[in-house]
């Protein structure tokens, strides 16, 4: 129960510090703020992105992640949104479930995914990316 935070006196919880770490990384990348997201990275990061789309894949650098942050806006001509409607984390792990949002021409991508991480030493190591609908996620993006 030590990484735990609730309330004893029956008023509002105490958040997760590691919540306010993936909170404020949605933050930044609603607002296009690469630097503060970089600073949220550790040095040996990987995101996962599953998948046969061309942004599937293994990104395992703070640059390649960023780049494929970067790529997500250029490819939907900057309507990629990622909404978090319930962040959860503890010492090691988060989690947040995120509502999608993007146009292309032709196309829209209006959806739901969860976003797994793994974090350390208030450094985000590990992101998993997995799309509630992944033909439809893959369809968009190809």
């Amino acid at each position: 129960m030590s990484d735990m935070y609730v309330s004893t006196s029956g008023g509002p919880a105490l958040e997760h510090p590691n919540v306010a770490l993936l909170k404020d990384g949605y933050t930044a990348f609603a607002k296009g703020d690469m630097g503060l997201i970089r600073g949220l990275l550790a040095d040996d990061v990987v995101h996962r992105v599953p998948g046969n789309g061309p942004l599937a894949g293994e990104y395992r650098t703070p640059a390649e992640v960023l780049g494929f942050y970067v790529r997500l806006f250029e490819l939907s001509g900057g309507t990629f949104r990622a909404e978090p409607y319930a962040v959860m984390a503890n010492e090691e792990y988060g989690t947040a479930l995120v509502q999608t949002y993007a146009e292309r021409p032709g196309r829209v991508l209006d959806g739901r995914a969860v976003d797994l991480f793994r974090i350390a030493d208030g450094r985000i190591t590990e992101i998993r990316t997995l799309a509630e609908d992944q033909y439809a996620d893959d369809a968009f993006w190809s």
